[in-house]
């Protein structure tokens, strides 16, 4: 007999990871396959901005996310030279003191901090948290068919030993990558600027910990002409990874001519090396039209892939998770009606491209993205408002008048589709993590008008006294605001629309459903 789950996720990258322990979070039971039979030996991702570590915040995971990043908590610079060796800081300009100024506040808008932590260090950490939690994660087992039907997909599964097997699901999330099979079996076409460049990444052992003693860097532009490119930390110590362009007989080069080339762009001829790997890569844009199809839901590169210019693919991976997996909840659990899922592709897509595009201004290889980036040239945004401040256009909230958020400036100001802004009320909970599992009914300290609606609503209540938090929010002290799961708030008490009547627009459901 065909067993059945609820939500099976294709892909065990991060995108897959996290999602399985959202939806744990909130009472679903996924199961997770994986072809590969283990997590990504590569760095891949390191940087995960606030808003991602905010996530893992709310998955209990932040101690370990902070261990596990903790070799490079220092390593946080930029530097460019000719070589590792004579590469120095750049030259502090009016632009980048104003830019460095910029990140300086962001501390103050969230209880998370940005981090760096490479790809293959940071994914055991969710797989082992999966585990720990019931998660049913099956790596060395591969998604080889599927078809879907208005009742639910069924899946073909391929196990690493034994004959393949078929499991029953309500809804299937693609987290299968760029070139994601889902995708390409639902015919999903892409749109975007397409190729861009060929890359090739050269991950090596090598004892620089004396070298960059004084000079702990996260990026190194190399102009060099043997090969130009950019370094890239790991663990800061003696892994790290040279990226550059590909070029023609780079398979032939051989180990030793790879260790010269290293020795050559460190500036270090007598320096031991050793390569763990070499990756190829295409840096390119490629948005699917459609972020679902029926019961099947794409996220992560499987629906926007992008150059890793901004830093944003694993990060933007980790929104579409957090956005999907509550939705799903909600319906699977029969407090919404599957036209809910809709919102996903209407949320996220208008985001995923719009970071692609922008991800996309530079090609070439990763020492022309950081050029372009670090450059006065660069376009001039705020960082505050695109990683706080960002506004859905339309989706599972209620507008309340207000007309849309400010976005040269972070000033959301607790607007439906904005992300709640952050405050300490106590010595270790934020506003941001009241976030889920369920709804929660923010309000401020006179909350009587309150209690019962929302008892009888079936959400929990949480005053705010915080005035500070209560004016940039724009709510009077019998006010109120309805957070989701992903810490994106659903409705204002400013708007005209009566909380059970925006609850029930939500999940559209009847209003007498969502008792």
């Amino acid at each position: 007999m065909t067993a059945r789950i609820p939500v099976l996720i294709c892909g065990g990258g991060i995108a897959g990871l996290t999602a399985a322990l959202l939806l744990h979070r909130e009472g679903v039971a996924p199961m997770l396959v994986e072809k590969h039979a283990g997590t990504s030996p590569q760095p891949k991702a390191r940087r995960f901005n606030p808003r991602s570590t905010e996530v893992f915040r709310l998955l209990g995971l932040m101690d370990e996310v902070e261990q596990a990043s903790a070799p490079l908590a220092s390593f946080t610079g930029m530097l460019t030279g000719t070589t590792l060796a004579d590469a120095t800081w750049p030259e502090v300009t009016d632009t980048l003191r104003e830019r460095l100024a910029q990140h300086a506040k962001m501390p103050d808008l969230s209880p998370a901090p940005s981090v760096l932590c490479p790809q293959d260090v940071l994914e055991p950490v969710l797989r082992q948290a999966a585990a720990e939690r019931g998660v049913s994660v099956r790596f060395g087992t591969e998604l080889v068919a599927f078809e879907q039907d208005g009742t639910g997909i069924t899946a073909e599964l391929r196990p690493p030993d034994g004959e393949p097997y078929q499991v029953s699901a309500e809804y299937l999330i693609a987290a299968d990558g760029a070139r994601s099979p889902i995708r390409t079996a639902l015919g999903i076409p892409r749109s975007g600027h397409g190729h861009l460049a060929d890359n090739l990444d050269i991950c090596f052992r090598a004892d620089l910990a004396e070298l960059v003693r004084d000079k702990p860097f996260n990026l190194c532009r190399i102009e060099n002409p043997a090969a130009s490119g950019a370094f890239v930390s790991v663990n800061g110590t003696d892994r790290w990874l040279f990226s550059t362009s590909d070029f023609p007989g780079s398979e032939s080069l051989g180990e030793d001519g790879w260790c010269e080339l290293l020795r050559t762009v460190v500036g270090a001829p007598d320096l031991e090396v050793e390569v763990l790997s070499r990756m190829h890569w295409e840096s390119g844009m490629y948005v699917a039209d459609r972020f679902s199809s029926g019961r099947v839901f794409l996220a992560g590169d499987a629906a926007h892939a992008m150059p890793p210019m901004a830093a944003a693919g694993a990060n933007t991976a980790i929104a579409d998770v957090a956005n999907l997996a509550w939705k799903l909840a909600a319906v699977l659990s029969g407090k919404a009606t599957p036209a809910l899922l809709d919102t996903y592709h209407a949320e996220r897509y208008p985001i995923g491209y719009a970071t692609a595009e922008f991800s996309s201004m530079a090609s070439g290889h990763l020492g022309t993205m950081l050029s372009a980036i670090t450059s006065d040239d660069a376009p001039r945004i705020d960082p505050l408002a695109t990683l706080f401040g960002v506004q859905y256009d339309h989706g599972a909230f209620v507008p309340d008048g207000r007309g849309p958020a400010p976005e040269d400036r972070y000033a959301p100001a607790g607007r439906p589709g904005t992300r709640v802004p952050h405050a300490w009320l106590d010595a270790t909970t934020s506003t941001v993590d009241l976030a889920g599992p369920g709804l929660a009914l923010l309000c401020g300290p006179d909350h009587t008008r309150w209690t019962a609606e929302a008892d009888r609503l079936g959400l929990r209540l949480v005053p705010v006294s915080d005035e500070a938090w209560l004016a940039e929010t724009e709510l009077p002290a019998d006010g109120a605001l309805l957070l989701r799961p992903d810490a994106i708030v659903g409705w204002h008490s400013s708007s005209e629309v009566p909380l059970a009547d925006a609850l029930a627009r939500m999940l559209n459901t009847p209003v007498e459903a969502t008792v």
